[in-house]
C-alpha cells in the first residue's frame, strides 16, 4: 500500500454511495468503514497513490449529488506510518479477495489505435502487444477498467470526477486522444 484514502459522512447512504464511486473509479481495496456515532461514518480505502487520489474524488462527487448527504471531510495520506496501523485498518484482511476487475495497465496503449469518430464506430485494430491495447480490447473492459486506464496515462484530458461520471465511449476516446498525446 502506498496510500490511504480516506471519507466521512453523516448519514449511511452518503457513505455507501461513496464507497461505490470509489471502488467503481480505480483499483483501490476497501478497508473498513467505521461508524463514529452521531451519524458518522468513514469509509477508508488503500492502494497506489493515483487510484487513491481519483477515488476519493469519486467519492465526493457522488455524496454531493445526493440530497441531504452531507460530506463531512476527505482526505488521502500517501505513504502512511506504520504506526498508524494502531488506530486504523492500514491493510485488508488476509482472507479478503482481491479487487475485482482487470489490472491496471502497465504501459501505454498501441498507438494510434483506431479512428473514433463522433457516431461512425469506425476501428481499425492495430497488433496487440503486452500492455497495449486494441480498440476492440478497450471496447471489451468495463467502464471501471477503462478508468484504470485512464488513471495511469499522462495528460488524461478528464478530473476523477469526470472519469467516474463518464461513459465508456467517452472514456475510450479520451484514452486514445491522450495515449496519441504520449507518442508525439
Amino acid at each position: 500500500m502506498t496510500a490511504l484514502g480516506l471519507f466521512e459522512t453523516k448519514g449511511l447512504v452518503g457513505a455507501i454511495e461513496g464507497a461505490d464511486a470509489m471502488l467503481k473509479a480505480a483499483n483501490v481495496r476497501l478497508l473498513e468503514k467505521n461508524l463514529a456515532g452521531g451519524g458518522l461514518v468513514t469509509i477508508t480505502v488503500a492502494g497506489e497513490v493515483a487510484a487513491v487520489k481519483a477515488s476519493v474524488d469519486a467519492a465526493v462527487a457522488s455524496v454531493t449529488r445526493i440530497k441531504g448527504a452531507v460530506l463531512v471531510s476527505a482526505h488521502v495520506i500517501a505513504r502512511p506510518d506504520s504506526e498508524l496501523s494502531r488506530i486504523i485498518a492500514t491493510r485488508a484482511a488476509p482472507d479478503a479477495p482481491p479487487p475485482p476487475g482487470p489490472k491496471p495497465a502497465a504501459s501505454r496503449l498501441a498507438a494510434p489505435i483506431a479512428m473514433i469518430r463522433s457516431g461512425s464506430g469506425q476501428s481499425g485494430a492495430s497488433p496487440s502487444g503486452s500492455g497495449r491495447y486494441t480498440l476492440a480490447q478497450l471496447k471489451k473492459l468495463s467502464a471501471n477498467g477503462l478508468r484504470q486506464i485512464a488513471s495511469s496515462l499522462e495528460g488524461f484530458p478528464m478530473s476523477p470526477g469526470e472519469m467516474a461520471s463518464a461513459s465508456k465511449k467517452d472514456l475510450i476516446e479520451a484514452i486514445i486522444a491522450a495515449s496519441r498525446q504520449e507518442e508525439e
